[in-house]
């Protein structure tokens, strides 16, 4: 990449480039961050509504102690869970939209050329 670039100007071009690598994987994550923050809570507050202490099968006798919904560490234990799992469903909602941003991104690599510059340099 930084082969033609002469070499007073070689540091100023490898800041530039880390600048721009920098900034572009920032701008990237910022969106990917927000969904994930945003699922993670809608997913939870779909999740909790099941799992209540006026439900009776919540308080059916095979519901294991530590959940036990009518104690509070019972009810935190709970909410611990189903925080755990509402983080691995957005988590992986999240990696789902990376693959069709991915997916749909590919075809434009077809319309990236190489330079003449280059395929000489690599057939030597």
């Amino acid at each position: 990449m930084l082969l033609g670039i002469p070499t007073h100007l070689l540091t100023q071009t490898t800041a530039l480039r880390s600048l721009r690598r920098l900034l572009g994987g920032s701008i990237g994550i910022a969106p990917l961050e927000a969904h994930l923050i945003g699922n993670t809570q809608i997913v939870h507050s779909r999740l909790v509504e099941g799992p209540r202490p006026d439900n009776p099968l919540a308080q059916a006798p095979p519901m294991p102690a530590p959940l036990d919904l009518t104690s509070s560490h019972g009810i935190a234990a709970s909410n611990r869970e189903v925080s755990s799992q509402a983080a691995m469903i957005a988590y992986i909602d999240d990696f789902l939209l990376m693959l069709i941003v991915i997916l749909s991104a590919s075809p434009l690599l077809l319309l990236v050329g190489v330079s003449r510059r280059q395929s000489a340099a690599a057939d030597a």
